[in-house]
Parts: C-alpha cells; sequence; structure tokens
C-alpha cells in the first residue's frame, strides 16, 4: 500500500492542476496575467531531493510525458524538461544544501527555467510573438508568485512525508 502513495499523490496532484484555474475566482488574479501553477514539478524536484532521486527522475518522465499528450502539441517538451530540471536540482542539492529553504528556491529557480525553456521552444517553432520582457511580466513573476505561496504552504509536510516514506522504505 505504501509504494502506492507517491503515484496517488503525483496524479492527484497533476488532476489538481489543471483544474486549479477553473476553481480559483477570476476576480482574484490580474487577466492580463498568466498563473501557471507548476505543483506537480516542485514535487517531483521534492521526491528526487528527499526521497530516492532515479524514483524521481522515473516520474519526472512518466508524469512529463503524461504532461505533453494532454496539454501540448508537441512530444517531449515537458518529458525530456521535467527530468532534466530535477536532476539539475537533485546535483544543486548536493552541492548546497538539502535544506527546506534552499530547495525551494532551487525550486522556484527550476520553475524559471523551465517556463523560459518552453517559451523558447514555443517561440522556435513560431506559436508565440511575445517579447522576452513581456512574457517575463505576465507570465514570470505571477507563476513565482503562486508557486511561492504553494511551497509556503506544502514544502514542510510533504518533506516530512517523503521523510517517514523513505525510513519505512
Amino acid at each position: 500500500m505504501k509504494r502506492f502513495v507517491l503515484p496517488l499523490i503525483l496524479s492527484f496532484v497533476f488532476l489538481f492542476e489543471s483544474s486549479f484555474v477553473d476553481l480559483v475566482p477570476v476576480d482574484i488574479f490580474h487577466k492580463e496575467n498568466v498563473y501557471v501553477p507548476r505543483f506537480l514539478f516542485v514535487l517531483i524536484a521534492f521526491i528526487t531531493v528527499y526521497f530516492n532521486k532515479p524514483m524521481g527522475l522515473i516520474y519526472g518522465a512518466i508524469f512529463g510525458l503524461l504532461y505533453d499528450i494532454v496539454y501540448t502539441e508537441i512530444l517531449g517538451v515537458y518529458l525530456f524538461l521535467y527530468t532534466l530540471v530535477a536532476y539539475l536540482i537533485s546535483w544543486a542539492s548536493r552541492i548546497l544544501q538539502t535544506n527546506i529553504f534552499v530547495i525551494s528556491f532551487l525550486c522556484l529557480i527550476g520553475i524559471v527555467a523551465l517556463e523560459f525553456c518552453v517559451y523558447a521552444v514555443n517561440l522556435a517553432i513560431g506559436t508565440t510573438s511575445l517579447s522576452v520582457e513581456l512574457f517575463a511580466k505576465i507570465r514570470i513573476l505571477p507563476t513565482i508568485l503562486l508557486n511561492s505561496i504553494f511551497l509556503l504552504v506544502f514544502a514542510y509536510p510533504f518533506k516530512k512525508l517523503l521523510g517517514k516514506l523513505h525510513i519505512e522504505e
């Protein structure tokens, strides 16, 4: 039963991410800004750092591919980026500390890297015409704000859960 806890949590967060925008009232956010929940990516990064690096990378690949299939027109972008950025966060955590604040900050940097890589791919294939300044203003800053709030609420409980699962494994 315990081996199904992480896949169930990740599946729930995957589904919750897509319905988050519909559940939250539009009045809270500015209409011109784009708030992108990257809750699934944050949890994958936490799994990679605090639980099991290979397992986190596998979850990154699986849910990245699932994200590509469900939400994007190009297969492989999120498959590659979720796995790569989670790996880089894991690598950086070995050099720095596995302090929850450091890992949360690395997750936010990873989200920025993820967003800019997706923006670069969309710019290269011609599906966006936003300037970098406008992209940073209407997408990066609101996304960082939203995911920072998520990290403030869920980082500590998820770290504790992963620690408990790691001990029991």
